[in-house]
């Protein structure tokens, strides 16, 4: 039976002193190193980073960078993946298997999606299982554990999303179910289970749009022409209150690019016209647990650099102030964990000429913490229900999440004690529980 026990009392506070600041992911000693690319970022439950992309090993394979906080090392050890092509997309589940896929194949030429058990590689589904037929442009798990995976065609030729639920691979929404144009480059999921697909795939009016799959049947998410964009969607994502994000080459009436939100009724675009005007394509887009919403691609700021920016509910800014991250060239992904750190890697390098995995936060932990043991209690602990109780506290805007910032849960049930919410059922791994209105946040662990 799991038990949970506090990693933390603290109160920490999302309010960071001047020490917050972009840095490489590297100790004294060690560092990526990366002598290509970084298509792709994730986290695990654990807090470890991986990287990946077209970077390669001393054999000349790419593979997927594990940095545990102290070292890089390559996943499954030398040739462990052995992958013969580019890697796009990294993802992680809630027990900590690793997954990789992109351009590489397997022994039969085919593509598919890798993954990590911990101890080894292997292809999911087994050999030829997805078989897919070309490369895989967007992977996404959902939390209930499910693999969804696309940008290939099937047998009528029609791009569709492929699920793998624990035994087997299949076209979600069945055969031509979702018939898409062209490539999907970006999946998420809401917390009421429905799956989001974009990219280059277009309606009948030859608008790209964003595809709803809600268990039976895919539709255009606000109807038809709703969002109505006029060029490639690169990035979806969604936040804690249900609202879907999306960016990517497609433009304002000013031919602007921008990140255009859907809040359950309308497309609207993000800060109003003009308020992030990118100056070119945005590729990545994501949130954090405190609903800010974050943009990177080719877009510069006025000196020239590539940077992050970041919407904070009322007005975008550049991450880090001007030139913080001074990025050299384009910015490809991005990832946030639950205590707000921001962490990006793309085509920039450093100034060795190494491309490698930057950081916005403070190098030596958080910048301001106040101890605090009477706004957060958990009890029992250890326990054998895992039930957490707050105390001393009310139950708004609280919500628990994943080291990736994904919210497993939301309902909070009034005791005697104050509030409980029960996590007998989840995985081991590190959560938060999060106050999204004072930005307070306590982390504890289930083993």
């Amino acid at each position: 039976m799991k038990k949970l026990i506090t990693l933390s009392f603290l109160l920490l506070s999302f309010f960071f002193s001047n020490a917050q600041t972009w840095f490489e992911i590297a100790s004294a000693t060690d560092s990526l190193k990366a002598n290509a690319n970084i298509e792709d970022i994730t986290i695990d439950a654990a807090g470890n980073i991986y990287a990946a992309g077209w970077f390669t090993n001393s054999s000349g394979k790419q593979y997927v960078a594990k940095y545990n906080g102290s070292t890089w090392t390559e996943l499954g050890g030398l040739n462990g993946l052995s992958a013969n092509r580019a890697i796009y997309f990294l993802t992680s589940d809630a027990t900590g298997n690793i997954y990789a896929a992109g351009a590489f194949t397997n022994d039969s030429g085919k593509k598919y999606v890798a993954k990590y058990d911990g101890n080894t590689w292997s292809e999911l589904g087994g050999l030829n299982s997805l078989s897919a037929n070309t490369s895989v442009r967007s992977l996404y798990t959902d939390l209930a554990g499910n693999v969804y995976a696309g940008g290939f065609v099937n047998s009528s030729g029609n791009f569709y999303v492929a699920k793998y639920n624990g035994s087997s691979w299949s076209e979600l929404g069945g055969l031509n179910g979702l018939s898409a144009s062209n490539v999907i480059l970006s999946i998420t999921s809401d917390v009421a289970g429905n799956i989001y697909a974009a990219g280059w795939f277009t309606n009948s009016s030859g608008k790209t749009y964003v595809a709803k799959y809600n268990g039976s049947s895919w539709s255009e998410l606000g109807g038809l022409n709703a969002l109505s964009a006029n060029d490639i969607i690169y990035s979806l994502t969604k936040d804690a209150a249900g609202n879907i994000y999306v960016a990517g080459a497609f433009t304002n009436n000013n031919g602007k690019k921008y990140v255009a939100k859907y809040n359950g009724s309308t497309w609207t675009e993000l800060g109003g016209l003009n308020s992030l005007s990118a100056n070119s394509y945005i590729y990545i887009i994501t949130g954090d647990a405190a609903g800010n919403i974050y943009a990177a691609g080719e877009f510069k700021n006025n000196s020239g650099n590539y940077y992050v920016s970041k919407y904070n509910g009322s007005t975008w800014s550049e991450l880090g102030g001007l030139n913080g991250l001074s990025a050299n060239s384009w910015i490809g992904c991005l990832t946030t964990d639950a205590a707000g750190n921001i962490y990006t890697a793309g085509d920039f390098t450093n100034n060795n000429g190494k491309w490698h995995v930057a950081k916005y936060g403070s190098p030596t932990g958080l910048a301001k913490v106040n101890v605090s043991e009477k706004a957060f209690n958990i009890m029992p602990n250890p326990c054998t229900t895992c039930e957490i109780v707050i105390a001393n506290t009310d139950a708004m805007d609280l919500q628990v999440t994943d080291i990736m910032g994904r919210t497993i849960n939301t309902t909070f049930e009034k005791t005697d004690k104050g509030y409980a919410i029960n996590m007998t059922n989840q995985n081991a791994g590190i959560y938060f529980i999060i106050n999204v209105r004072t930005a307070q946040v306590i982390k504890f662990v289930i083993e």
